[in-house]
């Protein structure tokens, strides 16, 4: 599985924000790989553009889920504001496998426009966000 975009950190209040928000956090994912020398080299290869082989090697990391939402309604409106979104990353890493964006949320991603390609996204269907540490501690 792959998000559509990664956020390095969280902090726990945003995370206890986003729930009331009707956003969900996954299971930890690649709990069996561990933080590694070699995970964190392939996370921090992925994150810098840098070609990795596959998903196979990165280290624990939960996604930050929300449903499809309409224009103007209470999540677009979250979504278009959380401080959060504007953080969010989406690398051009062979490997990665990254979830292709809708063309709305690509033109705001190209745009330089984070937070509202998080909203066009969700607009568009369930959108997923990759985050690896919560509050500075390591997922997992």
């Amino acid at each position: 599985m792959a998000g559509h975009f990664i956020l390095r950190s969280i902090t726990t209040s945003d995370v206890t924000v986003a729930k009331t928000k009707g956003g969900t956090i996954s299971a930890v994912q690649h709990a069996n790989v561990g933080w590694t020398p070699n995970s964190e080299a392939a996370l921090k290869a992925a994150l810098a553009g840098q070609n990795i082989p596959n998903r196979d090697n990165l280290p624990p990391h939960v996604y930050l889920q929300f449903q499809p939402t309409t224009a103007g309604s209470n999540i677009d409106t979250y979504l278009n504001g959380a401080g959060w979104a504007d953080t969010v990353e989406r690398p051009n890493c062979a490997g990665l496998g990254l979830r292709a964006l809708c063309a709305q949320a690509q033109t705001a991603w190209n745009q330089g426009n984070k937070s509202r390609a998080v909203a066009l996204q969700a607009q568009h269907g369930a959108i997923s966000v990759e985050i690896y540490f919560q509050a500075g501690t390591r997922i997992g």
